[in-house]
């Protein structure tokens, strides 16, 4: 999406475009900086998601005990705008929750216990048996690396080798220039947005207006009386219907 755009969708039908307001600063930097305030609580719902390869021998710490800990600060690549959330992955797998999975961590079924030797159907089956269930003992024993999230940029890593490629994830605010966030949330946004700016202006300007030559003014905001409600009714109905169009998160049932 594009700044410039979002303002004069936004502008226009609030009838922006036919009054004076009395403030020192344009109308249209006046809503730039409402919008802040409507970026940080859409990415709240729809964050930017940012990504980020490193190696560990690379990565930077505060103190020595945090690094003994395996405690470090995140790459800098990820924090152009405010972390919410990061996961981190070795850099040969993919992006999925290995640390609950029972068994993720094993080799193959086929079963080291069958050599050329084995003759017999029974003592084939037999041996399959016992190496896959070597194969479940290896993977449930073995120790996954894992991270934890300790929020300021801090990054805990687990049970991860000196040596190691790490795949970073992060959820981040988005940009403010909006270019991050997606075509497809732009209603959505520009819904919210019209929301932030309507009750902030409402709110610098009702206690401002003197006289008959804010009388146009007056009249116009006092559509704008109820844009405090209707945005936290909003707000709460995104948190009630999960994140938006976080298709690939949702769990279907058939």
């Amino acid at each position: 999406m594009n700044i410039t755009d979002v303002i004069e969708d936004i502008k226009k039908p609030c009838g922006l475009n036919t009054i004076a307001l009395p403030f020192k600063e344009s109308v249209e930097n006046a809503i730039r900086d409402i919008i802040t305030t409507s970026v940080r609580t859409f990415s709240q719902f729809k964050p930017q998601e940012k990504e980020c390869q490193c190696e560990r021998r690379f990565l930077r710490y505060q103190n020595e005990y945090e690094r003994a800990n395996g405690i470090y600060l995140i790459p800098e690549q990820l924090t152009s705008t405010p972390v919410m959330y990061c996961d981190a992955y070795p850099i040969s797998s993919q992006k999925v929750d290995t640390a609950n999975q029972v068994g993720s961590n094993a080799f193959s079924v086929v079963s080291p216990f069958v050599g050329f030797g084995s003759y017999y159907p029974q003592d084939i089956m037999n041996a399959t048996i016992t190496g896959a269930a070597v194969n479940k003992f290896i993977g449930v024993s073995s120790q996954v690396p894992t991270s934890r999230w300790r929020g300021h940029n801090k990054i805990q890593l687990l049970n991860w080798p000196k040596e190691s490629f790490i795949l970073f994830v992060a959820k981040c605010d988005h940009d403010l220039s909006l270019e991050t966030i997606p075509d497809s949330c732009r209603e959505s946004f520009i819904e919210l947005a019209t929301l932030d700016v309507q009750r902030t202006i409402y709110n610098d300007i009702k206690n401002q207006i003197v006289g008959s030559a804010f009388r146009n003014i007056q009249i116009n905001i006092d559509n704008f009386a109820g844009a405090e409600e209707a945005r936290k009714a909003l707000v709460k109905e995104w948190g009630e219907s999960f994140h938006l169009d976080e298709v690939e998160e949702c769990v279907v049932f058939f």
